[in-house]
């Protein structure tokens, strides 16, 4: 294979590709090889929120995406569906289990009520958890089920999410935002909200390449985390 592609290079017909990749794509070299990420793990014991104002910034899907890779890299954190009202982690995991309501009601159980999400210890959410919801029972609950693992917490959308004695026990609050009008409106409405949360805090900008997503973060004011583009 190496003689012929040796003897293709140096005929004519290597030029001549060359010139029209040139003409289309507008690069006078060829793209660099692509080479697979390794994927990061979350330190043990580490404890990391994602939460938005508004509904359809992409939360559970970074949230998700995040216990998943860091499962990916050889530390698979237990991941909890706190969104209060509406709940959609189980659905997207095809997932009928015990939720985290069942676990409040259960004490002493809480680690046998544990689910799994291919990889990844997974606590699913219930659409009651807004009637019954307990801050201390809540922390209680994942620090039980995790035991020395990372914790990663959907906290869903809305002000209401934003409970203190759950945001005391986080490391880090990540803040996700879409590129969209809307969504970089809640973004800013939801800075004054932020100012006083006993954790630090961070911007996750969803579907928006990472110069876009810099610049996002820095009219927000929060350390920019990571931009996700589109998939």
């Amino acid at each position: 294979m190496s003689r012929l592609r040796a003897l293709l290079d140096a005929s004519p017909v290597a030029a001549v590709a060359l010139a029209l990749m040139r003409e289309a794509t507008g690069r006078t070299e060829p793209l660099a090889p692509i080479v697979p990420t390794r994927a990061s793990a979350l330190r043990r014991g580490r404890r990391v929120g994602f939460w938005s104002l508004s509904a359809g910034a992409g939360t559970s899907t970074v949230a998700a995406l995040v216990a998943h890779r860091s499962a990916a890299g050889g530390e698979a954190p237990l991941l909890v569906d706190l969104d209060r009202w509406t709940p959609a982690l189980a659905i997207r995991a095809g997932l009928s289990a015990a939720t985290i309501a069942d676990a409040l009601l259960q004490p002493g159980r809480e680690r046998d009520l544990v689910s799994r999400w291919s990889a990844v210890p997974f606590l699913p959410g219930a659409a009651t958890l807004h009637a019954t919801f307990d801050a201390d029972r809540v922390i209680e609950i994942t620090m039980a089920c995790a035991a020395d693992r990372a914790v990663v917490l959907d906290l869903g959308a809305g002000a209401d999410a934003l409970d203190p004695a759950v945001l005391a026990s986080l490391d880090r609050l990540c803040v996700v935002t879409g590129a969209r009008s809307a969504q970089l409106q809640a973004a800013f409405c939801a800075v004054p909200l932020l100012h006083r949360v006993p954790c630090a805090v961070g911007l996750v900008v969803v579907a928006a390449e990472a110069q876009d997503a810099a610049r996002i973060a820095e009219r927000v004011g929060f350390p920019l985390l990571a931009p996700i583009p589109h998939d």
